[in-house]
């Protein structure tokens, strides 16, 4: 307890909180605002992802498509990628037709697709070496 106050803690936590989730938002969006979208159009081109933009779905069929490949490849998600995932869709849920927070989803699963698009490159040179 802070200053043996119940109230007090709570309030410690909760504001604790608020900054932990300001910070991993802020970063996350700064690292994910210039992004490319050329690898997740090609994803829907390849037939991957499906034609019509489903944001959260995209996401997480990306995700679990790199976590299958990644142990092979050496490759590792980092952490806030799927913590700002979660607070954006907590974000969606207050508001839930934000084009902005639609727009971020989005660039979020492009930002994945490059990352899909490593792992598959670094697979190919496992399975095809040059010599």
């Amino acid at each position: 307890m802070v200053g043996g106050s119940l109230i007090l803690s709570v309030a410690v936590l909760v504001v604790a909180f608020a900054v932990l989730s300001y910070s991993v938002f802020s970063f996350a969006h700064v690292r994910i605002s210039d992004v490319d979208m050329t690898e997740l159009d090609r994803l829907r081109r390849e037939g991957i992802l499906p034609d019509k933009p489903r944001l959260v779905e995209d996401f997480d069929l990306i995700h679990a498509k790199i976590a299958h490949v990644a142990p092979a490849v050496y490759l590792r998600q980092e952490f806030w990628l799927r913590l700002y995932f979660h607070l954006l869709r907590a974000a969606r849920t207050v508001r839930p037709n934000a084009a902005g927070l639609d727009r971020e989803l989005l660039r979020l699963s492009a930002y994945q697709a490059h990352h899909y698009w490593v792992a598959m490159k670094r697979l190919d040179a496992l399975r095809n070496p040059s010599l």
